[in-house]
């Protein structure tokens, strides 16, 4: 799991990110360099593993 370092949003592979068509069992690793945070639109790189 990898936390957003601004809000606090969990990104799990097991669900992945509907509001961005990523579909579950995505590694954080294989989203696109454009995804950002759901809740907030902070980039990957603000993303910590956890």
């Amino acid at each position: 799991m990898y936390r957003c370092g601004n809000c606090g949003y969990l990104y799990n592979p097991d669900r992945g990110d509907s509001s961005q068509s990523i579909v579950p069992d995505t590694s954080f690793q294989s989203l696109p360099k454009s995804w950002t945070c759901p809740r907030c639109g902070a980039p990957k790189e603000k993303f910590k593993k956890i």
